[in-house]
C-alpha cells in the first residue's frame, strides 16, 4: 500500500507577477472594464490570428454571446442567415450543458449527433448525416484538449450555408494543422475558468474575422448599448436624435469582464505555450506507462490525430465496463487522486432534457460508452513526476 497523498484534478497557476498585476489594479480604482481589458482583447487576438477578440465574464457567457448574434436582432428578418425560433443547430451529445442552453435559449433546436470514443470528437460525417431543411448552425466542441477535424467540417458548413461556431473553451492553444481551433468558422469561443489551461479566475472570449458580427457582439456583451462598438455607425439610425451616450441598437445582456480579470490575463497569456508543452509532455509519460494496460485492452486513453498538437485537458481513460469504471473511480478516490466523468457523457440522458425540444441523429453508442465508462484524472501543468508516478502506480494495482 503505497502512502496516501492528494492529488487535485488542478492547483492554482497564478504567480507573483498575476497577484501584483490584481493588486495594481485594486490600487489604482479603475476596475471595471477599460484599458486592460482592451488591450488583453487585442494580445489575445494576435495570439490565436483572430482580427477581432471579445472579452467576457466567462465561456458560458461567450457562447451565450455567440448564438444571440447569430439571430442579429438589428437586421431581423433581412439578416441573411439569422437564426430563428425552430431552426435547428447540430451540436454534440458529448459536450458541457453551457453548449446547449443558449441554443435553447435563443428558441433553436439541438441536433445532437455521436463522438468517436476514441477520439471524443464529433465526426464529420456524422454533422453531415444531421443536416435538414431546418439546419442553420453547426457548433463543434473540440473535446479535453483535442481538436475535430475542421478543415472537412468548414467545407460541409460552407456547402450548405450554415453558421460555423467552435466551442473551444476546453482547448485554448490546440492546433489542427498549425491553425489555431476556434478560428476556423465564423465565430469561436474559449474559457479562463481557473482550472482551464489559463485562468483570469473567471473569464471567456468570443473570436471572429467579421467586423459587422463583432460589434454586434461588443454591444450584445453589454446591453446592447453602442458604446463598445469600433464602428457605431453601421447600426445607427442617421435621423435618431437619441442621447448617443445612452443609445441602445440590439438586445443584450451584462456579461462584461472586469479589470483584474484582463490583468491576470495579460500576465497568463505568454505562458501558456509552457503550459500546454507541460500537458503534454505528462500525457505523453502517462501514455507510456500505462501502454501495457492499454495493450491487454484492460483502458483505453484519448487518442489525438496526427494533424492535432493536443493540450491535454485532462487524462480521460475508459474502462471495460461500467462496473470496472465505477470501481476503478472509487478506487482512485479512496487514494486521493480526484476524478470526473468525461464532461456530461451523453447530454441527452441528462434529467433536464425532458423538459426541451430536440432531435437526435444517429445513434449515441459512442457517447454512452464514454458516459458509462469513462472518467478522468488531472494533467495539469503542476504536477510532478512523482506525482505521476503515484497515479500510475494506483492503476497498476487495481488491475493486479
Amino acid at each position: 500500500m503505497t502512502n496516501r497523498r492528494v492529488l487535485p484534478l488542478n492547483t492554482s497557476t497564478l504567480e507573483a507577477d498575476e497577484i501584483a498585476a490584481a493588486k495594481a489594479v485594486l490600487d489604482s480604482g479603475m476596475l471595471t472594464m477599460g484599458r486592460l481589458c482592451l488591450e488583453f482583447e487585442a494580445a489575445f487576438a494576435r495570439f490565436v490570428g483572430a482580427k477581432h477578440a471579445i472579452f467576457v465574464n466567462s465561456g458560458s457567457s461567450a457562447n451565450l454571446l455567440a448564438l444571440f448574434a447569430m439571430l442579429d436582432p438589428v437586421r431581423g428578418d433581412r439578416a441573411p442567415r439569422g437564426i430563428k425560433p425552430g431552426d435547428e443547430v447540430i451540436v454534440p451529445a458529448l459536450t458541457w450543458a453551457t453548449t446547449i442552453w443558449p441554443v435553447i435559449q435563443a428558441g433553436a433546436v439541438p441536433v445532437f449527433v455521436d463522438c468517436d470514443p476514441a477520439t471524443l470528437q464529433m465526426q464529420p460525417e456524422a454533422i453531415e448525416a444531421a443536416i435538414g431543411p431546418k439546419t442553420r448552425a453547426v457548433i463543434v466542441v473540440h473535446v479535453l484538449g483535442g481538436a475535430v477535424e475542421m478543415p472537412a467540417v468548414r467545407d460541409i458548413a460552407k456547402k450548405h450555408g450554415l453558421w460555423l461556431m467552435e466551442d473551444s473553451c476546453e482547448s485554448l492553444g490546440v492546433y489542427w494543422d498549425q491553425k489555431h481551433v476556434g478560428t476556423f468558422g465564423d465565430v469561436g469561443t474559449f474559457s479562463f475558468y481557473f482550472a482551464h489551461h489559463i485562468t483570469t479566475i473567471e473569464g471567456g472570449m468570443v473570436v471572429t474575422d467579421d467586423d459587422y458580427f463583432a460589434d454586434l457582439l461588443r454591444a450584445q456583451r453589454s446591453h446592447g448599448w453602442i458604446k463598445h462598438m469600433q464602428n457605431p455607425a453601421a447600426f445607427v439610425d442617421p435621423a435618431s436624435e437619441i442621447d448617443k451616450r445612452f443609445l441602445f441598437v440590439t438586445t443584450g445582456f451584462n456579461v462584461r469582464p472586469n479589470e483584474i480579470n484582463a490583468a491576470i490575463g495579460l500576465k497568463q497569456l505568454p505562458r501558456l505555450e509552457s503550459f500546454n508543452l507541460k500537458r503534454r509532455e505528462i500525457g505523453w509519460k502517462l501514455d507510456a506507462a500505462l501502454a501495457g494496460l492499454i495493450a491487454d485492452g484492460k483502458l483505453s486513453v484519448m487518442r489525438f490525430p496526427q494533424k492535432c498538437s493536443p493540450a491535454p485537458f485532462g487524462y480521460p481513460v475508459l474502462a471495460r465496463t461500467n462496473a470496472e469504471r465505477n470501481a476503478l473511480q472509487a478506487h482512485l478516490e479512496a487514494d486521493g487522486v480526484e476524478t470526473r466523468p468525461v464532461i456530461c457523457g451523453n447530454m441527452v440522458r441528462h434529467q433536464a432534457m425532458r423538459h426541451v425540444p430536440y432531435r437526435v441523429s444517429g445513434k449515441l453508442d459512442g457517447s454512452d460508452k464514454v458516459m458509462d465508462c469513462g472518467l478522468y484524472f488531472g494533467a495539469h501543468p503542476m504536477m510532478t513526476d512523482e506525482d505521476i508516478e503515484y497515479v500510475v502506480d494506483n492503476i497498476r494495482r487495481f488491475y493486479k
